[in-house]
């Protein structure tokens, strides 16, 4: 009998270790995402006004206000991503590629403000992860990203 507790209570301790570790390596991956996430939309939240102060003293070439300097950095080269009419348009197949930096800026940019929240951010971003798994790789992830804001506003909304 003694010896059945003894094993029982090794059995609940392994069980609780496991559980534990899981949610250790769960929760420290998200705490990461949520890191970069963070970093990212204040660094390009400081870098845009720092443009604008820029822009409003007269101190940047028209060439420097279609493709600011600030926007290579977060591998948001417009050039890179222009369309046939010049806009900037990256695809689906560009954001799978991008890292969670960059399209936690392109976030930022396309809705031209300041976010929520860095969970709100984070959620836009997984949001627009799956999009592409229904769409062709060559859609403009702008549009998508659009409808993923639209789609997340609304479920939010229902759920007040």
């Amino acid at each position: 009998m003694a010896r059945a507790r003894i094993a029982g209570r090794r059995i609940v301790l392994v069980l609780v270790l496991c559980i534990a570790a899981t949610s250790l390596a769960v929760g420290g991956a998200l705490l990461y995402e949520l890191s970069v996430v963070s970093r990212a939309v204040s660094d390009f939240s400081q870098d845009e006004r720092h443009e604008q102060v820029r822009i409003a003293h007269g101190q940047l070439a028209p060439d420097e206000r279609l493709n600011p300097a600030y926007l290579k950095r977060y591998g948001l080269d417009p050039t890179r991503y222009a369309d046939r009419y010049g806009h900037f348009s990256p695809t689906g197949a560009d954001w799978r590629q991008w890292s969670l930096r960059t399209k936690a800026a392109a976030t930022v940019m396309w809705l031209g403000h300041n976010p929520p929240g860095i969970w709100w951010t984070l959620l836009q971003i997984k949001c627009v992860d799956r999009f592409p798994e229904a769409h062709a790789d060559t859609e403009p992830i702008v549009d998508v990203a659009g409808v993923s804001r639209r789609t997340a506003l609304i479920g939010a909304m229902q759920d007040q």
